[in-house]
C-alpha cells in the first residue's frame, strides 16, 4: 500500500515538472469501486491523474494519464490518451483521439475516439470508441449540469453506454454521478464524489470517491 502511494505521488510530481511551461493539472484520490465501461474493474482503490493541454493553429491539444491502484490486491489500471479538439460557433466540440489502456495482468487495448459536445442546456455529449484491433466498440451519450454555490460548485452528470465484451455481446450501463468541490487555495481544491451505477454486469452500485486536486 505504501509503495503504492509512493509510486503514484512520485507520477505526479514528474508530471508538474514536465507540464510546467502549460496548462494542466494532477490529481489524487480514493474511491470504493472501480467502474469502467460496463465492468467493475476493482474494489477500493487509490487513483492518480495527470493531464495537460496547449493550443496551437486553432486547435486544442490534451494529454492525459491517469492509474487505479487496488488496496488489496486486484489488477492495477493504466490509461494514457492523446486528443485533438475544435470549437466550432463557439457552441460544438469536436474531438478525435487515441487512448491506450494496459492492464497489469497483461490485458492492453487501443481506442480510437471520437467525441461531440454541445455548450447548451444539460451540456449533451457523444462519444464513441473503437478498439484497433478486435473491432470492439463503446458508444457514450451523456448530460451534465454544474451548480456553482458560494462555498462549493456542484456537478450532476448522466451517462448511458453500451459497450462491447466480444463481437457478438454487449453491455449495456447507466451512471448517475453527483461530484461536490471546494476550493482550498487558488490552484487547489478538494473535492467528494457518488456515483450510482447500474448495468448488466453490476446491479445498483454506489460508488464513493474522494480526492485533492492541484492546477498548474
Amino acid at each position: 500500500m505504501k509503495n503504492k502511494i509512493s509510486m503514484m505521488l512520485t507520477l505526479l510530481g514528474l508530471s508538474i515538472n514536465v507540464a510546467s511551461a502549460g496548462n494542466g493539472s494532477a490529481g489524487i484520490g480514493y474511491s470504493s469501486d472501480y467502474f469502467r465501461e460496463g465492468s467493475l474493474i476493482s474494489a477500493e482503490a487509490i487513483q492518480a491523474n495527470a493531464s495537460y493541454g496547449l493550443s496551437a493553429a486553432g486547435l486544442d491539444a490534451s494529454f492525459g494519464i491517469f492509474t487505479n491502484q487496488p488496496v488489496d490486491g486486484g489488477v492495477d489500471t493504466y490509461i494514457i490518451d492523446a486528443a485533438l479538439s475544435k470549437v466550432l460557433n463557439d457552441t460544438f466540440t469536436a474531438s478525435l483521439g487515441l487512448e491506450h489502456t494496459e492492464m497489469v495482468a497483461g490485458v492492453a487495448t487501443l481506442d480510437v475516439t471520437a467525441s461531440v459536445s454541445i455548450e447548451a442546456l444539460l451540456n449533451p455529449s457523444l462519444t464513441i470508441k473503437r478498439d484497433t484491433e478486435e473491432s470492439l466498440y463503446v458508444f457514450e451519450v451523456g448530460a451534465s449540469h454544474d451548480i456553482d454555490f458560494d462555498i462549493a460548485n456542484l456537478s450532476l452528470s448522466a451517462v448511458y453506454g453500451n459497450t462491447d465484451v466480444t463481437t457478438s455481446s454487449n453491455i449495456d450501463y447507466y451512471v448517475i454521478g453527483a461530484d461536490l468541490s471546494r476550493s482550498l487555495s487558488e490552484n487547489s481544491a478538494f473535492n467528494v464524489s457518488v456515483d450510482y451505477v447500474d448495468s448488466d454486469a453490476i446491479t445498483n452500485e454506489a460508488v464513493v470517491g474522494a480526492g485533492i486536486t492541484i492546477k498548474f
